[in-house]
């Protein structure tokens, strides 16, 4: 009979004296552990029902979850504490595993007794419903009223993920580290809320001018005319907020907010290099660059100096954004009795627009009066307040919405959400790859350009470094009578041969990563090199002639520590083209 490795040998003969030491003791250890484990089980299922239940404003059902969660929380907690728990987590090889259910029975505890109760009373007053604006006014009152409570609680919820956070699951067996890692996976999602909820009561308030009036610019992009962000800001509205009231006073075309002679800042050589000088010279080009903080405060310059006043912050949103939101608010009509509705409105600004109305002015013009009356529908209350929320926030995860704030503090707040837009190579142990476009063309072909891109995680390295494999295509789908277009559709400076759409490209690498090959239609190609905002940028110049398309492969390596999902973040188009993740190579093989 072969004999036991003498390390496992000895582990076992410890249990075992401790088992005649202990006596029945061993089995009260072991009916407690069964215990704990149930209730552990039962809170988890009842933190994911309680989570749903605010998220869809059910107060009264997530005050009794949160009962049964609180009950079986502090019953783990309990039954996984006392002498003897301490004394089993001294044993060899015993002891990781009764640190790490009594960490989680700890966690769980904290949660139920201190996050979970001031969220559950804070839902009835942040629940969508209550912030819909009623007669064109948002009472932001109540919400400001428990910003404190929802910030303690966000703190409570970090303080219980860290706890997770801090238990070293590879040395455990499957039947405790699974756990462990489900409940760090829950947890990560309830600290995602409150983080949200938090800055939302903190910074919603002021914003809609609770502490005085505010103003700010909408700039509207055109996904015709792509720029990095989305469009060029072919309409720019003037938003006051007043006590929760929202009012448009004002609303221009873009082009009559250019022709500055100098850069209203300052900008950088490689701004300069990457971007020219109309970046601060034409709101039209202001989101030349990826971003949106330094497009938002180069539009407030130029806005102050050619028009005055004092800006406050900056809205960024495209007709992919408008169409959302439509979706939940019903329909709207123009004053020249045209409907807009979800269905048509991306289509009609970007495209029909240019084919009916021969004077670019009334394009920009319709193009702004569109944008005000979706405004108006939201400031109305109109349609589904919760959908219209959901729908704001489908926008911001898609980059077809973004918000930034002159007041630091407020900005700080809104930096590193899906609203900020700022150009990032990594959040946290996440790697963030950037592939944006910028039209040539100086036409409104850029709707009929199709975009699709994947992403692949290929090798996981020792220093937390990924291998990564970025593959895109692009195709110009013209009709078929494009050189029939109206002349403003086609582009009126002949920059290109008439009927061919001509964009630069942008491949941003993540922090301290490298570019490694880049292949176009299977080709291998030289890129232009640049360093913006501390991150190497490829850029490329394409000119499609109509039907045609470029294929893009590059192998990327992330910076160390990047073990994390990988994003790509792109241009918003017409057709899509919308943000892409995928999950690690290294969480895969982990």
């Amino acid at each position: 009979m072969r004999e036991a490795h003498p390390r496992r040998r000895t582990v076992w003969l410890t249990v075992i004296g401790l088992a005649f030491v202990l006596g029945g003791s061993v089995a009260w250890l072991g009916w407690s552990a069964m215990e704990a484990r149930d209730a552990l089980l039962a809170a988890r299922t009842e933190v994911g029902q309680l989570q749903a239940q605010a998220r869809a404003g059910d107060v009264e059902a997530a005050r009794s979850t949160l009962v049964e969660v609180q009950r079986h929380a502090a019953l783990a907690r309990a039954r996984m504490s006392g002498a003897l728990w301490s004394l089993g987590g001294a044993v060899p090889e015993v002891g990781p595993h009764v640190g790490a259910v009594q960490a989680v029975a700890e966690a769980v505890d904290e949660l139920a007794r201190h996050a979970l109760p001031p969220l559950v009373e804070a839902t009835a007053l942040v629940d969508p419903a209550a912030l819909a604006p009623v007669s064109g006014k948002v009472d932001v009152g109540p919400l400001a009223d428990v910003a404190a409570q929802i910030a303690g609680a966000d703190t409570a919820v970090r303080a219980s993920l860290q706890r997770v956070d801090a238990i070293d699951t590879s040395e455990l067996r499957a039947m405790v580290a699974e756990p462990v890692d489900e409940l760090r996976r829950l947890l990560t999602d309830v600290s995602a809320d409150t983080a949200t909820a938090s800055r939302a009561a903190a910074l919603l308030p002021p914003m809609l001018g609770a502490d005085g009036p505010r103003n700010y610019l909408v700039l509207v992009q055109n996904n015709a005319e792509p720029r990095a962000t989305g469009g060029i800001a072919g309409a720019v509205l003037l938003l006051q907020a007043q006590d929760g009231r929202l009012e448009v006073l004002e609303q221009r075309r873009g082009g009559e907010l250019s022709g500055l002679p100098e850069p209203v800042v300052t900008l950088t050589d490689a701004e300069q290099d990457l971007f020219g000088p109309l970046l601060g010279t034409d709101m039209r080009d202001v989101n030349f660059t990826p971003d949106f903080p330094r497009s938002a405060r180069i539009a407030k310059a130029i806005w102050e100096q050619q028009v005055g006043g004092s800006i406050d912050g900056v809205l960024s949103v495209d007709p992919g954004a408008l169409a959302l939101v439509l979706g939940a608010t019903g329909p709207v009509s123009l004053p020249d009795g045209r409907v807009l509705s979800a269905d048509n409105v991306v289509s009609v600004l970007l495209n029909e627009v240019y084919l009916q109305i021969e004077d670019p002015a009334e394009q920009d013009a319709f193009f702004a009066t569109t944008a005000s009356a979706v405004f108006a529908a939201v400031a109305g209350g109109r349609g589904d307040s919760t959908g219209v929320i959901d729908a704001l926030a489908e926008a911001a995860r898609r980059g077809r919405l973004m918000v930034w704030a002159a007041d630091e503090e407020e900005q700080a707040r809104l930096g590193g959400t899906v609203l900020s837009g700022e150009l990032r190579g990594r959040k946290g142990d996440e790697a963030v790859i950037g592939l944006f476009l910028n039209d040539g063309t100086q036409a409104k072909l850029g709707y009929y350009l199709e975009a699709a891109a994947n992403v692949r995680s290929t090798e996981c390295h020792a220093d937390g470094s990924q291998r990564v494999n970025v593959g895109a295509s692009f195709t110009y789908a013209p009709p078929g009578d494009v050189l029939d277009l109206p002349p403003y559709l086609l582009g009126l400076d002949d920059i290109v041969p008439r009927g061919r759409f001509r964009t630069n490209l942008l491949l941003y690498v993540p922090d301290n990563g490298t570019l490694d090959s880049v292949r176009v239609n299977g080709e291998p190609v030289e890129l232009h090199s640049q360093v913006h905002n501390g991150l190497a940028v490829g850029v490329l110049t394409w000119t499609f002639t109509p039907g045609q398309t470029y294929d893009l492969t590059a192998d990327i390596t992330t910076g160390r520590g990047q073990s994390g999902a990988i994003h790509l973040r792109t241009t918003p188009l017409a057709a899509g083209f919308d943000l892409v993740s995928t999950v690690s190579k290294c969480d895969e093989s982990g």
